[in-house]
C-alpha cells in the first residue's frame, strides 16, 4: 500500500476489516439478507474511506517532498524547514 511508513499498520488493519466485511456482505446477500449486507457494505465503505484519506496523506507528503527538491534544484536555501505532524 502507498502509504506513509507510520500510517502501515493502520493501513493493514483497515484493508483486512475491509475484505471481511465484503464477505460477510457476500454471505448475507447470498442468505437473501439484503438489509444486513447493506449494513456490511457500509462498513467496507467506512473502511475505504479511512484507507483513502492515509493514501492522500501520503501522496500530500510526496508532492511536498517533490516541491522541496525543485527549490533545491533552483538554488533555493532550505535552511529552515518546518515539519507537520500527521497524527
Amino acid at each position: 500500500m502507498n502509504v506513509l511508513e507510520q500510517d502501515r499498520e493502520l493501513a493493514e488493519k483497515l484493508w483486512g476489516c475491509g475484505c471481511i466485511n465484503l464477505d460477510r456482505a457476500r454471505v448475507a446477500w447470498v442468505n437473501g439478507q439484503f438489509d444486513e449486507a447493506e449494513r456490511w457494505v457500509d462498513e467496507f465503505k467506512r473502511c475505504k474511506s479511512d484507507l483513502d484519506k492515509l493514501v492522500g496523506r501520503k501522496k500530500e507528503h510526496d508532492r511536498l517532498v517533490q516541491v522541496v527538491r525543485d527549490m533545491q534544484k533552483k538554488g533555493v536555501d532550505l535552511t529552515i524547514v518546518e515539519r507537520r505532524s500527521y497524527k
